[in-house]
């Protein structure tokens, strides 16, 4: 599965920002990018947060700004959870500011977003403009998303998601595609044995030339971002009771418990059981 181009037609629309909210059973996998910002909000909701080459979990409140162009999508853990999944949505050209010169600090939060960036716990004024916005008329929805932009650019406490390797190789559809198409098959067969010769002939390389590729596009060795991959699945995994701490080894796709506990701690700075205490007592 490679990424797909989203189109999103602002240009023939009376609106300057593509707005919508989603409620659903659960987010599906949807891995796309298009030229448009993205500024997500996820209401309610669970699972992992696809940016770039960024495999993270999100929960209620996840804030982020996806830039131009970069994949991305929020996949929830649960298909049948107990409540819906909810978020809201903008998307909009950063051209539509070019012409305030008031705006021009945007530019810098923009090409920022290439990477993708995280605010964590938005403060309540952010909230309340992103939940309010589909209530108001046209001309107060400039001004509101004009401010929470603005408010973004002074919030604190933010992560950029991606590295600044993937972010600089990734700005051509073609990149875009070739690496998808292996970081897909990775997330796709977690729980099979996945080794640097068999990747190396999905895409059609030398081993040799597949390992420096792949560490150009992803800034990580092949077995450092496999087994990131897998160790972000069973963090999901380990906060549900369900599943025993060997069953969940096992179908992220590590041979032998010993491996996943090491692997695990090397990562989290704990081990499974006490990551799992934390969300359990």
């Amino acid at each position: 599965m490679k990424p797909e181009l989203e189109k999103i037609d602002i240009g023939s629309s009376s609106r300057s920002v593509h707005f919508f909210k989603l409620e659903t059973a659960a987010f599906p996998a949807y891995w796309h990018y298009h030229p448009e910002i993205e500024l997500t909000f996820i209401i309610k909701g669970e699972g992992t947060r696809f940016v770039g080459n960024s495999i993270a979990p999100f929960t209620d409140y996840d804030l982020v700004l996806v830039g131009k162009n970069t994949p991305h999508h929020w996949v929830s853990l649960m298909h049948d959870a107990p409540e819906m999944q909810k978020a809201i949505v903008f998307q909009f050209s950063a051209d539509m500011f070019s012409s305030f010169k008031e705006c021009e600090r945007f530019g810098s939060l923009f090409e920022l977003a290439r990477r993708g960036i995280q605010f964590k716990d938005p403060a309540q004024e952010i909230v309340d403009l992103i939940t309010v916005f589909e209530h108001l008329d046209t001309i107060q929805q400039l001004g509101a998303i004009m401010e929470i932009l603005r408010l973004l650019t002074l919030h604190d406490d933010k992560t950029l998601l991606a590295t600044e390797v993937y972010a600089h190789h990734h700005n051509q559809k073609d990149k875009i595609e070739k690496f998808a198409k292996i970081n897909n098959y990775i997330l796709e067969h977690l729980d099979h044995k996945l080794t640097v010769a068999k990747m190396a002939d999905i895409s059609n390389m030398v081993p040799q030339s597949f390992c420096r590729w792949f560490k150009q596009n992803s800034g990580y060795s092949f077995i450092t971002f496999l087994n990131k991959t897998r160790i972000e699945n069973a963090c999901q995994l380990l906060t549900h009771n369900h599943l025993s701490i060997q069953q969940i080894a096992f179908s992220s796709g590590f041979e032998s418990l010993s491996h996943f506990n090491r692997t695990f701690k090397k990562f989290k700075q704990q081990s499974p059981t006490a990551f799992k205490k934390t969300y359990h007592q």
